[in-house]
Order: structure tokens, then C-alpha cells, then sequence
């Protein structure tokens, strides 16, 4: 339902994911599937296109110079003179290839950028913001590791939907906690009860016309099982799809980066210009920016959806708890024991952009199926 974009119908996850990917069966049935659901991630891993609503710079992780950049960089984080030109590293006052990440802005937000940066788990950082030295216009920083270097998302803080960075922050969390209280107090055992008040507090937080709970069964097709809308809309409650239109490789993506925003899916890509010189590919597959295939994005144009948000819902598996050692190995085994239950699916029919603070306490909404003890629907 939500990806026909593929169209590989007889894929399965490669060997090498977690045990909930595995095929079954005999093995030789699966090892060319898998090889193409290994190069399908490769492919979108290595994507060179971002969408438009953000910019975006890939930096040495030792350096933290530019080693790859949005093309909508320059003009959002260092405007120059002349929008013709495209700056470059022999141009001190643009952004370019080689340029240090830190001379972008005001000493206070290089300074906590540097930090950041520097960090031993970068995991842990929601957002850093962070002021233009040449604009003054803020920006949320969202660093995500990568293979050989930092790949950062730098969003534009909208002063205009609220009186203020810090108003705006507190804003989107006095929005959420209410939801967040919510589920909070809801009795543990139920599935059903737990999906139908996700949706409501989801519905209500962030205004898209359409939110569902959207269910993988154990053949891993899929069935929209809660579903709210807004009046006029036809319901999809109860409709289910095959395993294919989510392959198992975007499913395995969903437990990478577990949401994921269309904001305008008619908007026009921007390309990412890197240094020719390197030794790796870089990968976007952590990056909120990263764009979608162009059949995803015709496929919500056949069905009148413009903005997407998605957000995975994952589950503790029903395992035996072994003894551990550390809190480190804890931690893993928590990790190892989660399978994707199935996504939490917002569609719009205009383009909408939620903030990222907003997105961040969404994302905390769906973790509450982490810990709730429920009977599966």
C-alpha cells in the first residue's frame, strides 16, 4: 500500500539482517533474491538527491571540512552576492568543497557544532541549533554517522509559526505531552486500545487528513487496522496489501530510520555535489533529507497524497530474557529483540511540513509500543 514504488515482488532481506528479515525456506530458493534486495539498499543508500525543503552537508569526520554538500547549500547557509555563481573552495566567503562546517556560523553555534561533532555517541543528540555567520537565520544541526564521515541535515527554524527557536521547541513539547500522558495512563494488554488512542493523539497533534495503523501479519502483508480521517474522505479501514507494496528492504530501512517525511512529493529534488576524490560512497539512508524514488513519489500522486509522514512501530519480540553482563550487552539484546509490528501512516493532500521538534516527540509517541505489554491484534 504504501510503497508500490518497487514493483519487486518476490523479494526477501538479505542473509545478513536481523533474524525478523530472514527468509524461510531452503536457502538456495532465496540467495538471488537476496542479492537483489542487497543491491536495491545499495542503490538507495548511494542516492545523490535530497528534498528541497532543507540543505544538506556531508563532512569529514576527522576535519569536519565539506566534503559533499546539497546544492542548495551555498544559497541557505552562506548567500553570496550572486546566485549564478557556485561557490567553491577557492572562495573564502561560500561554501564549498573543503570548507570547514565551522566557519558557516556565529562563534556560539560553531562552537556547540564542534562539540557535537566530537561526540562519542552522536545517537544521543536530537538536535543542535545553530545561527548563519553571513545570514543570522537559525538552524536545527541533525547529525547522523555515516561510513567515513558526518552527514548533516541543517533545517531552517520557522519563526513564523511560533514567536521564537526556544517558544518553538516548547511549543511542539506542550503539544505532545498531553498525547504522551495519554498512553502514558492506558492499562497494559491491549493492542487495539493502544493503536485506536496512537492514532487519535497523532491525528490531533499534527493535523494530517489521514492517520492509520497499518499492521504486517505473519505472511508480511500488510492491513490498515485503525484509521482516522478527515470528513469526506473515502476509508481505507480494514483494506489489506500485499507483502510487496512494502518489500522487505524498505521494511529493513524502517528499522534504520524510523521516520520518514514527504513533505511535497511534486517538489523538485537537489542534487548533492561531492569531492571526486573520495574513497567511499557516501550513504543518505540516515538522512531525513534523503529523497524518494520517483515511482513512491507518482504512486502518492495516483492516490491524491501529497505529504507523507511514516513512522515505524516496533515491538519486543517474545523471547526468553538471557542474563547479561553489561548494561552495554543489555542494550544490544534489546536491539536484536525488536521486529517491525507495522507503521504508523499520515497522508495529506497538500504539502506539509512538520518541524522537526514536532517529528521528534511524534517518534517518541510510537516508542510507547516498545514498552507496553499488549496482546497483538
Amino acid at each position: 500500500m504504501l510503497n508500490s514504488m518497487m514493483n519487486m515482488k518476490n523479494l526477501v532481506t538479505p542473509l545478513t539482517t536481523p533474524s525478523w528479515l530472514k527468509p524461510s525456506g531452503p536457502l538456495h530458493l532465496h540467495q538471488g533474491r537476496s542479492e537483489k534486495v542487497t543491491a536495491y539498499l545499495q542503490q538507495i543508500q548511494k542516492g545523490k538527491i535530497i528534498q528541497p525543503f532543507s540543505c544538506l552537508l556531508v563532512l569529514d569526520e576527522k576535519s569536519f571540512n565539506v566534503i559533499a554538500f546539497s546544492e542548495n547549500a551555498p544559497e541557505m547557509l552562506s548567500p553570496v552576492s550572486s546566485n549564478d555563481v557556485v561557490p567553491s573552495v577557492d572562495d573564502p566567503s561560500g561554501l564549498g568543497i573543503g570548507t570547514n562546517v565551522r566557519s558557516l556560523f556565529t562563534e556560539q553555534g560553531a562552537m556547540v557544532l564542534h562539540k557535537a561533532l566530537g561526540s562519542n555517541d552522536i545517537s544521543l543528540l536530537d538536535r543542535i541549533l545553530v545561527q548563519c555567520k553571513t545570514s543570522g537565520e537559525p538552524f536545527y544541526a541533525i547529525v547522523r554517522q555515516a561510513t567515513g564521515c558526518l552527514v548533516v541535515d541543517f533545517e531552517p527554524v520557522k519563526l513564523t509559526e511560533f514567536s521564537g527557536t526556544a517558544a518553538q521547541a516548547l511549543q511542539c513539547y506542550k503539544l505532545a505531552n498531553k498525547a504522551i500522558s495519554k498512553i502514558r495512563s492506558l492499562p497494559g494488554g491491549s493492542m487495539e486500545v493502544l493503536c485506536n488512542t496512537v492514532v487519535k493523539e497523532l491525528f490531533d497533534l499534527i493535523g494530517y487528513d489521514r492517520v492509520m495503523a497499518y499492521k504486517f501479519h505473519e505472511d508480511v502483508h500488510g492491513e490498515v487496522v485503525v484509521e482516522i480521517t478527515r470528513p469526506g474522505l473515502e476509508p481505507s479501514l480494514g483494506m489489506h496489501s500485499p507483502a510487496t507494496d512494502i518489500p522487505q528492504a524498505s521494511r529493513f530501512l524502517f528499522m534504520k530510520n524510523k521516520l520518514r517525511m514527504i513533505y511535497d512529493c511534486r517538489a523538485r529534488s537537489i542534487n548533492v555535489v561531492e569531492d571526486e576524490a573520495l574513497p567511499f560512497d557516501i550513504s543518505l539512508c540516515g538522512s531525513a533529507l534523503r529523497a524518494s524514488h520517483s515511482c513512491h513519489l507518482q504512486y502518492m500522486v495516483n492516490i491524491n497524497t501529497i505529504a507523507s509522514l511514516v513512522i515505524a512501530v516496533a515491538v519486543n519480540q517474545n523471547e526468553e530474557e538471557d542474563e547479561v553482563d553489561s548494561e552495554q550487552q543489555e542494550q544490544q539484546q534489546y536491539e536484536e529483540k525488536k521486529k517491525l509490528w507495522g507503521l504508523l501512516i499520515c497522508h495529506h493532500e497538500s504539502p506539509r511540513y512538520v518541524p522537526f521538534p514536532l517529528r521528534y516527540a511524534c517518534e517518541f509517541l510510537a516508542q510507547f509500543f516498545h514498552y507496553k505489554e499488549c496482546v497483538i491484534l
